[in-house]
């Protein structure tokens, strides 16, 4: 009896001091186990909402951009503009600088409002928030840039739009845009009146040597919207991929006072919408009169 009780105790003189190391042991793995599981949500839940907007894509997006998101989906022919190329990576309409990858909420935004002007869409009365945001992680990853951390854009390269005008439009400041406009030969493209026809317009291409046309600015289609932050962003930002530079090196002031005027040019007569051809408007050619061309 002794030497059992003997044994109990020299056991436990050496068990006791290894409790504490033992919980210590367990409590350890614990950070590193939670962070592990951690990314396998991430990864399932970012598998899901890829599928999801795979789904979508192919249902509403593919007939135009295609199924490699290369713009030659079946119902693109004869489109103009042409369907966007999303492996290209290349978007005009973001808050980010000139050359920079669009946000995640800039192609929300393209989604969700369209592109007034084009045969791009609104899809905020079909899809669901969360569906915009599905199938635009499935457009983005057509290219492989946004992969690419190096290709990311920093928080320098976001531009910041004022909600609240500095001023309000008067015609100062009309007067003020009218001579930045002409300063920065804007005119050599849209014209001294601003209806997209200035002696450079017929001489336009993109980055891909298609050719582009000069917006008509007295008809207000702006495919990014026409609010006064709209334009401001765009003469921030410029449009990648196309002739329209970004006019950051104006003053935020500058740059509202080509707002004023650029807004100024709009002509709102009915008689000049009714017979006014929209050159800012998608433009299809006649299938049949194609059809003999091509047989000629």
């Amino acid at each position: 009896m002794i030497s059992e009780f003997r044994f109990v105790l020299v056991a436990a003189l050496f068990v006791l001091p290894l409790i504490p190391v033992a919980g210590f042991c367990q409590d350890r793995p614990i950070k590193p186990t939670v962070e592990t599981l951690q990314v396998k949500v991430d990864s399932l839940t970012r598998k899901a909402q890829l599928e999801r907007g795979r789904v979508i894509y192919f249902e509403a997006c593919s007939p135009c951009h295609g199924i490699r998101g290369d713009g030659r989906g079946p119902a693109a022919a004869g489109f103009d503009p042409a369907p966007r190329n999303f492996r290209r990576g290349v978007y005009k309409f973001r808050t980010t600088v000139s050359g920079a990858l669009p946000l995640d909420e800039d192609l929300e935004r393209t989604v969700r409002e369209g592109l007034p002007g084009t045969e791009m869409p609104r899809w905020k009365n079909v899809l669901s928030e969360h569906d915009i945001k599905a199938v635009v992680q499935y457009v983005k990853s057509f290219s492989p840039y946004f992969e690419d951390p190096k290709s990311q854009p920093l928080p320098k390269d976001i531009v910041k739009i004022p909600g609240v005008r500095p001023f309000e439009p008067s015609a100062t400041s009309i007067a003020a845009g009218r001579k930045i406009y002409i300063d920065q030969d804007c005119v050599k493209c849209h014209g001294k009146s601003g209806q997209g026809d200035g002696v450079e317009a017929d001489k336009q291409v993109d980055d891909w040597d298609v050719p582009i046309r000069p917006a008509d600015l007295t008809l207000r289609h702006f495919k990014t919207g026409k609010r006064d932050r709209d334009i401001f962003r765009v003469f921030t930002t410029g449009l990648n991929g196309t002739p329209m530079p970004a006019f950051d090196e104006l003053t935020d002031a500058q740059r509202w006072q080509l707002v004023d005027f650029i807004k100024s040019l709009e002509q709102k007569g009915w008689v000049y919408w009714l017979f006014k051809e929209n050159p800012n408007q998608v433009r299809h050619p006649d299938p049949v009169a194609k059809a003999s061309e091509s047989r000629k």
